[in-house]
């Protein structure tokens, strides 16, 4: 038996042979075989959906650094080593944010951009710059300024997620 505490009381709950600890089981619920969800009862969140973020930066020790707070803060980040596996993250569509860095060339920031355009054209770009001035071409949904640090950054993505 495993024991739980929860708002002061505690719970025994019964090991199965496929779920070996149930938690939150109602004191009516414990004896029945916990259910599976499928994908139609929203397998994945629509909230969480949201919340994956791609950061692409020329410095590779300020992209963990940012994607660590950004974790911290309930998003799902990926930071690519390289260019080549960035751009394969955005052919595959696999993030809802897109963040660049001013530490890039404004020639990789714009192709970037572009190919999010193509591939994710519901993505919203955050650039991460040192000042308000962005390219135009690049054209991002929101503007996060560096000197900002992590909660300008954070501002910036759930301004962006909010607005989707």
């Amino acid at each position: 038996m495993h024991v739980l505490s929860f708002e002061k009381r505690f719970f025994e709950i019964p090991p199965t042979d496929r779920f070996p600890l149930v938690f939150g089981a109602a004191k009516e619920d414990r004896n029945q075989t916990p259910r599976l969800r499928t994908k139609d009862e929203n397998h994945f969140d629509e909230k969480r959906r949201r919340n994956r973020v791609l950061i692409v930066g020329r410095m590779r020790e300020l992209a963990l650094y940012r994607a660590e707070v950004l974790r911290q803060a309930g998003f799902e980040v990926r930071t690519p080593e390289n260019e080549e596996e960035a751009i394969a993250i955005v052919k595959g569509g696999d993030f809802d944010v897109a963040v660049f860095s001013y530490t890039l060339p404004s020639e990789t920031v714009q192709e970037m951009a572009e190919l999010v355009r193509e591939h994710c054209s519901d993505c919203p770009i955050v650039a991460i710059a040192e000042t308000n001035r962005v390219d135009r071409r690049i054209a991002p949904d929101a503007i996060a300024l560096a000197a900002d640090g992590p909660p300008g950054l954070l501002g910036a993505l759930r301004r962006v997620v909010k607005q989707r």
